[in-house]
């Protein structure tokens, strides 16, 4: 009886997965794409996904739909299942293109943020060059953007959009946790710039000059920094005290100070400032970051995860949370990278990766591969940060289950993941399959 009760338990331990593992819902519960492609439900407003975000309140999910030129919405249950309102309640997009709700500012919606406090959604518009801001139902989901100048901050103040700076070919933008500022990367101006948030209202506003960005050499009326040049993309630790930028032009990731009142952002001098790869820029000498894309925070702010493009790996950074220096560990306790490359442990279905996410019980680390069409798991000893990846199938879901991979659908190219604040879910932003693609997690 005692045996066959540990093999009764062993089993059932099985069929409910072990912390972190993935697995994809089949047919159209799986994805919403662009006309129901995938096989996935039918949506409208996807092509060309570039980013997802989840609300604090896991009742919606966003996606920044590049070709789209929009902004989409979906509802999301306490299930993790998504579903996409009909029409122009679905989406928002410049000057109401594909049966959304008329927006502007939004040619080449890159990158989507939800405030804390769940009020706004904001939006990162590479072709328009702006930063669009949106005024969030809590009840139900819906986006409305004011009209005029409150309705975004632009390059010159094109779109109609009052006028800011640093803000060329945005890439990437994260806000900080206590809600007050949005810092944005702008691949033209190889610079951070800071947005001041209202908590209130969700009203946005550049400061003149230096109080308004900081980029690579003081280019851009910016503060002068390192570490900067073709600043990609950016994150904010949870204690909100530090700023953190990948640049692939020096293959490093910046330190920025933030001033936790204002939201003011410094670089330490030298290579406190950055890590980097061989130590360009001129920073700390790191390994497995070339072409770094996005950073990922442990819940606790002692690590730091780099998704880096070229590298074809997961970097890890140790952080210490009293100053936000970053350091990072020797050889394979550093980084996980496809075939082990670049003196990293040995990992697979990380080919391109381009977005990373750490699950709420700091448990797992996810990350986006493009160049694999995967979403690879990793998993995290939340005493020490360190990371490993499952073998085989139980290390990655793929698009049609190379790569060792397990056998998902509607991955193809996938830019950008996230975890449910329940950590029940992730979910990804497929650019080339044109879909959101929801994965279920084993808590």
């Amino acid at each position: 009886m005692l045996v066959a009760g540990v093999v009764m338990l062993v089993a059932t331990a099985a069929a409910l997965g072990v912390t972190g593992d993935l697995t994809q819902p089949p047919g159209n519960g799986g994805c919403i794409s662009e006309t129901g492609a995938g096989p996935c439900a039918d949506g409208h407003a996807l092509n060309g996904p570039w980013a997802v975000a989840v609300s604090p309140d896991g009742k919606s999910v966003y996606a920044a739909s590049y070709t789209s030129n929009a902004v989409v919405r979906l509802n999301r249950t306490s299930a993790g299942a998504i579903s996409q309102p009909a029409g122009n309640s679905g989406c928002v997009s410049q000057d109401g293109v594909g049966t959304c709700a008329s927006g502007q500012a939004l040619v080449g919606a890159y990158a989507v943020a939800v405030s804390p406090d769940g009020k706004n959604v904001y939006v990162a518009s590479f072709g328009s060059s702006a930063v669009v801001r949106f005024n969030r139902n809590t009840t139900t989901g819906a986006l409305t953007q004011p009209g005029g100048s409150a309705g975004c901050i632009s390059e010159t103040g094109a779109g109609p959009c009052a006028d800011g700076h640093a803000l060329g070919h945005p890439y990437g933008m994260a806000m900080s946790p206590d809600g007050k500022s949005l810092y944005v990367t702008s691949t033209d101006s190889s610079a951070v710039a800071r947005i001041n948030r209202n908590t209130t209202t969700g009203a946005i506003s550049q400061g003149p000059g230096t109080a308004g960005c900081i980029s690579e050499t003081g280019a851009g009326q910016c503060a002068n920094g390192h570490g900067l040049k073709s600043v990609y993309s950016v994150g904010v630790s949870p204690d909100a005290k530090t700023v953190y930028a990948t640049a692939q032009g020096t293959n490093s990731v910046a330190r920025l100070t933030r001033n936790t009142t204002s939201g003011a952002l410094n670089q330490p001098a030298g290579t406190a400032g950055c890590v980097s790869e061989t130590g360009a820029g001129p920073c700390a000498d790191g390994h497995g970051l070339v072409g770094p894309t996005e950073v990922a925070f442990s819940p606790n702010g002692k690590s730091v995860y780099v998704a880096s493009y070229f590298s074809h790996a997961v970097a890890r950074l140790v952080r210490n949370t009293t100053t936000g220096a970053i350091s990072q560990p020797p050889g394979t306790a550093g980084c996980i990278s496809e075939t082990g490359a670049g003196v990293c442990a040995d990992g697979h279905g990380l080919v391109g990766p381009a977005g990373v996410a750490v699950s709420p019980d700091a448990k797992s680390v996810y990350v986006a591969s493009f160049d694999g069409s995967a979403v690879a798991r990793l998993n995290r000893n939340t005493i020490s940060g360190s990371i490993a990846q499952p073998a085989g199938t139980a290390g990655c879901v793929s698009d049609d289950g190379s790569g060792s991979c397990a056998d998902g659908h509607a991955l193809f190219r996938p830019k950008s993941v996230v975890v449910s604040p329940d950590g029940k879910n992730v979910y990804a932003a497929s650019s080339s399959s044109h879909a959101v693609v929801r994965l279920s997690r084993a808590p």
